[in-house]
């Protein structure tokens, strides 16, 4: 009887102690690096594109030559980092502007 408390009273002692609630780090999107972007060029076809920066995190149904790249580390309810990016095509599927949103190295 005298162990089966002492082992209620430990369980219950570890059980105080707890070091805090583990958040799980998510990470969602491509990455995007600095020194892939400045290897894109205006005139590039989508091919071109996809080889540097790889496919885009999703593409707008009534934008077809609109490309948005995302990229983010969460932690809980903190961002880490985030970088986004939007790519725009011209009618014949050549790049014709790149926009920089936010990008963290």
């Amino acid at each position: 009887m005298k162990k089966f408390l002492i082992l209620i009273i430990s369980l219950f002692l570890i059980s105080c102690s707890s070091t805090g609630i583990y958040k799980v780090t998510v990470t969602q999107g491509t990455v995007l690096k600095q020194e892939d972007v400045n290897k894109l060029e205006v005139g590039m076809n989508k091919d071109q594109v996809i080889f540097i920066l790889g496919n885009p995190t999703f593409e707008n149904f009534f934008e077809p030559n609109v490309w948005n790249y995302f990229y983010q580390v969460t932690r809980g309810n903190d961002t880490l980092s985030e970088s986004k990016l939007k790519i725009i095509f011209d009618a014949d599927n050549l790049l014709e502007e790149i926009i920089v949103i936010k990008l963290d190295d």
